[in-house]
């Protein structure tokens, strides 16, 4: 059911237009600061105890309710979830903002496109366009995970639950990345352990897709510079399989190519698990 549910959640992620208004969070931003108001705080356990109540709390309680309809209408599991599916996936569509920023860049419409790369970057804009498409192509390729591979992996291992609970744990990374407080260190760190192995997945999906040789030598040799080190192996993986090295393309260029190589890693991914289902492995 993994793969069905996946294909028409993607299929109605693609043509029935922006779902961003049906994501909302309020409600679980709400739910966390309720929990870290009622347990005591200033110690790493506590932090890290309330951030991962945050988030199992929430997705057991998805779990709880698929196996309930399960149980009493499979079709009703079925369109439960999809509804998470889909409600986990983004929340924003990586695919139209990046394309929103490259029409306006190739239209010459300069105010237009900084503000659509602001929304991307979710930061300053670099001064150089150079800087500018090699920084929108790196949140491309990282954020091409955390919108939609990372759930789909979650997905298939735990179904809804999974979805649900890597979405929260993104948001809650997110959110918490401001206040550098204790609590963000624990959700940063529960954040990483979901993360590390689909984000190696997405690395080899990009590898494949792509320049395999150059992506794994540019994995083993600069993923470890980044701080972030997840971060890097998805940026250095992609930008090898892209074939960028010191000579740049132009800006449009290669911010396109990178949203090309995500496509194909998504084709790939889907490929890999119709062979898993075919197997009798996929759910």
């Amino acid at each position: 059911m993994s793969l069905i549910t996946i294909l028409i959640g993607l299929f109605m992620e693609r043509f029935l237009g922006s779902l961003e208004e049906f994501r909302r969070f309020d409600w679980f931003y709400r739910f966390a600061d309720w929990l870290r108001r009622r347990l005591p705080s200033g110690s790493s356990g506590w932090d890290a105890s309330a951030a991962l109540l945050a988030l199992l709390l929430p997705a057991l309680a998805t779990g709880w309710l698929f196996d309930a309809l399960r149980d009493f209408w499979g079709f009703a599991a079925f369109l439960f979830a999809l509804a998470m599916l889909l409600y986990s996936i983004g929340p924003r569509d990586l695919e139209a903002e990046t394309e929103a920023f490259l029409d306006a860049y190739e239209r010459g419409d300069h105010e237009s496109a900084c503000h659509h790369a602001e929304d991307l970057l979710r930061a300053g804009v670099p001064d150089s366009s150079e800087a500018l498409g090699r920084r929108i192509a790196e949140e491309v390729l990282v954020e091409a995970h955390e919108r939609l591979l990372g759930v789909i992996f979650w997905f298939v291992l735990l179904g809804p639950m999974g979805a649900i609970l890597y979405r929260l744990a993104v948001l809650l990374r997110g959110r918490e990345r401001k206040g550098g407080s204790g609590f963000w260190a624990a959700a940063d760190a529960i954040h990483y352990l979901l993360a590390w192995l689909p984000i190696r997945l997405t690395a080899l999906g990009y590898a494949v897709a792509g320049s395999f040789v150059d992506a794994v030598q540019r994995w083993r040799v600069q993923a470890g510079r980044h701080l972030d080190l997840n971060r890097g192996v998805l940026t250095a993986t992609g930008l090898g399989a892209l074939g960028l090295d010191e000579t740049i393309e132009t800006p449009s260029q290669e911010v396109r190519a990178a949203l090309d190589l995500v496509r194909r890693a998504v084709a790939a991914w889907l490929v890999v698990l119709a062979l898993l289902t075919l197997a009798g492995w996929g759910g």
